[in-house]
């Protein structure tokens, strides 16, 4: 569909713009170009811009904005390396480029959905889908806060933007779901988060 190539075609062209920012923005802003809440807000705009303009609604939307948030995440990773390896000149090794592909297909599929039920759900589907975007922002702005204070200022405007999110978009009959997933997606990131911060420091230890 000619809507999902040019959400593909424009995610091409920030991915690189997210590179180029990296070396641009002062240390403290760095989170808006170099961040997971960065590389997850981009691809479900752009999954929500091209569920709108079609007006499915339904299992349908949620498809479409699936694969149209898959496409834009993909798309960002190559943009990215793509400008570090032919313009910049930077070296990425083939791993880091593995992961980050192979974690953008469940994040992207996840945020284009949610971003499908935002823009054409309604009830508790659309509430949840609000608070499962805005515990991600905000969790990775308080991951900026708290584990590199050098990025707090980018770090806080997330941390008010997943707040937002998650308390002013929901429409009425909406609210509850979302405050729900909002801290239930919070409490469980920071407990996987805790358990994987446990096993890593214990198999440095031995």
């Amino acid at each position: 569909m000619a809507a999902v190539v040019a959400a593909g075609a424009a995610a091409l062209l920030l991915g690189a713009a997210t590179e180029v920012g990296q070396g641009v923005l002062p240390t403290a802003w760095g989170p808006l170009a170099g961040s997971v809440a960065a590389w997850a807000v981009i691809p479900a705009l752009l999954a929500g811009v091209v569920v709108s303009a079609t007006g499915w609604r339904g299992r349908r939307a949620e498809g479409l904005g699936a694969v149209s948030g898959l496409v834009a995440t993909e798309a960002l990773v190559a943009g990215y390396y793509g400008w570090a390896a032919l313009v910049s000149g930077t070296p990425h090794a083939v791993a880091s480029v593995a992961v980050w592909a192979g974690a953008g297909v469940v994040s992207g599929a996840l945020v284009g959905a949610c971003a499908a039920a935002v823009a054409a759900g309604s009830g508790h589907v659309r509430g949840a889908a609000l608070g499962l975007l805005g515990a991600l922002v905000l969790a990775d702005g308080l991951r900026s806060v708290l584990l590199f204070p050098w990025q707090a200022a980018g770090g806080w405007l997330f941390v008010v933007s997943g707040v937002l999110v998650a308390t002013l978009l929901p429409r009425r009959g909406e609210r509850t779901a979302a405050g729900l997933v909002l801290v239930c997606s919070l409490a469980l990131g920071a407990g996987g988060y805790a358990v994987l911060d446990a096993v890593v420091t214990l198999a440095g230890s031995r």
